[in-house]
């Protein structure tokens, strides 16, 4: 009796796997039933980790903030309007924003810094739809964009207008975060914070001249905007009077500041920058 039923289930085992076999669609089907659970149970949150390091954004441009991060100030960098491939290189580097990608989380409110100098920007944000949910409105050189809040989940591309037949393009992905972004510290740029804290709510981009970084440093310090960490790269078009060929990524941050008051201070600073 017990080895007719344990044939019974061999039987019964061998028909099942030939099912599957038949109808290869069958474990997908599984799959889709599984994944859409998971998403009816609440678990869409990812566990990304934030990464605000200068180094990482030049090699990757990207930049992954945290949940404790409520503001971003993307910048878009001098010479950013020009395309690669121009026999006079132009640009310093190959980001039309710094970050051109940027990874928050929901609820962030995101500004654009324009360190153009001498042009005007108007961005546009779309959604996955290609509806436009945000219009800058003109942004006019050392000067920020008015600010978005972006609520909900999905992947955001916006663009501006560059040099004729140049279209500036960025993403902002925004998705619950779990981790906060922490104070930099890895090897290949400097660190000048000594706030042990990580309590920091605002970070944002600045790229000045290496030349005289130690100038730039301190009146980013004196107007109480914390200088996180700083990546010095040799720019693309090889140099050009004022400012040398090496130039400073700064990613700075700030922590219960009033973000217009701190946003006034990078207008100044930019608008004095040798940048032409």
């Amino acid at each position: 009796m017990r080895f007719g039923y344990r044939k019974l289930v061999l039987c019964l085992s061998i028909f099942a796997i030939g099912i599957l076999v038949m109808q290869p669609t069958s474990l997908s089907s599984i799959y889709t039933v599984l994944a859409q659970q998971n998403s009816t149970s609440g678990s869409n949150e990812i566990d990304l980790q934030p990464n605000i390091n200068s180094e990482s954004i030049f090699n990757t441009k990207t930049m992954t903030l945290g949940n404790n991060i409520k503001n971003l100030v993307i910048l878009i960098p001098n010479e950013g309007h020009h395309s690669e491939g121009e026999d006079d290189e132009a640009r310093f580097l190959d980001q039309h924003f710094v970050p051109e990608n940027a990874v928050v989380n929901t609820g962030t409110t995101v500004q654009w810094f324009n360190g153009d100098v001498g042009h005007e920007r108007i961005i546009d944000v779309k959604d996955t739809s290609g509806n436009t949910v945000f219009n800058t409105g003109e942004i006019v050189d050392s000067q920020a964009s008015q600010a978005f809040t972006f609520n909900k989940t999905g992947v955001y591309n916006y663009e501006a207008e560059g040099d004729p037949g140049v279209t500036m393009t960025g993403s902002i992905t925004v998705d619950n975060i779990q981790s906060p972004a922490t104070l930099s510290s890895s090897s290949g740029s400097t660190t000048t914070n000594s706030n042990s804290s990580n309590n920091i709510d605002t970070v944002g981009i600045l790229m000045v001249p290496t030349q005289d970084i130690d100038e730039y440093l301190s009146q980013l310090t004196s107007a109480g905007i914390t200088v996180d960490n700083t990546f010095d790269f040799k720019d693309l078009r090889g140099g050009q009077k004022g400012t040398g060929d090496t130039q400073t990524l700064i990613v700075w941050t700030t922590s219960g500041k009033d973000l217009g008051e701190s946003l006034s201070s990078l207008s100044e600073l930019s608008a004095d920058l040798p940048y032409s």
